[in-house]
């Protein structure tokens, strides 16, 4: 498999989701492919339409033991419904993300999505965490 076309969406509170999302997106870019990274707030219809593959992304919210969820999960719905995409749910945690990461790929799978990854990196370690996930998720991709 050539080039992939890739999307990746972020929605960030502080920063660190969109930090994701461009080291993800730099990553696949140094691999060849061709990458937009976009907000949720601006995101181009054809370049999600023409992707073959979708990195959705958030930050962790809840308490530090309990209650992890997405934050934002309402931007899920704002993103068109992504039938018969591959997409890969990440997003960005400061202590422990508990299931968040499930539950936005849950949430993802419900808007049509074909969920084939889905992690939550440390925000403390974005900078290797972020491209070794990207790199291991292309790697599956090209399979």
């Amino acid at each position: 498999m050539g080039p992939v076309n890739i999307v990746v969406i972020h929605q960030s509170r502080t920063g660190n989701t969109r930090r994701a999302a461009e080291l993800i997106g730099g990553a696949a870019e140094a691999a060849g492919d061709t990458v937009a990274v976009r907000p949720v707030t601006n995101i181009d219809f054809k370049e999600l339409a023409e992707a073959d593959l979708v990195f959705v992304g958030t930050w962790v919210d809840g308490l530090i033991l309990f209650g992890h969820r997405p934050g934002d999960a309402g931007m899920v719905r704002s993103i068109p419904k992504l039938w018969n995409k591959r997409v890969v749910a990440f997003m960005t945690h400061a202590v422990n993300p508990g299931d968040a990461a499930d539950k936005l790929a849950a949430l993802l799978e419900g808007h049509g999505a074909d969920v084939i990854a889905a992690r939550s990196l440390n925000r403390r370690r974005l900078d290797d965490e972020a491209p070794a996930f990207a790199a291991e998720v292309l790697a599956a991709a090209r399979v």
